[in-house]
């Protein structure tokens, strides 16, 4: 099965692990994705706490967290793939094996 995520659904998944990180309400997260051609897709996070970024390693895993808390998939048996199009801005493919 796959699923894909467009960039709400992302925006989405990296408040849900900020909030876990930081101990707020997903609700108070602010996200802004970012795709730099030499640096790829990034994410500035915004909290009570303070400012931080994710890296497509940070999202990947905020992916597989919200998968896991919202609709009770096992993380080690999806394989997350982000990519970039000017059309459809930043968007995620993840296969579930």
């Amino acid at each position: 099965m796959e699923i894909l995520f467009n960039e709400q659904d992302i925006i989405d998944s990296i408040s849900v692990y900020a909030a876990e990180r930081d101990h707020v309400a997903p609700q108070s997260v602010q996200v802004q994705l970012e795709y730099n051609v030499n640096f790829g897709i990034a994410a500035k996070v915004v909290t009570f706490s303070g400012e931080w970024g994710c890296n497509e390693q940070d999202i990947i895993d905020s992916i597989a967290t919200y998968l896991r808390d919202y609709h009770q998939f096992q993380p080690d048996r999806l394989m997350i793939e982000l990519g970039y199009d000017e059309d459809e801005g930043i968007t995620a493919s993840i296969l579930v094996n």
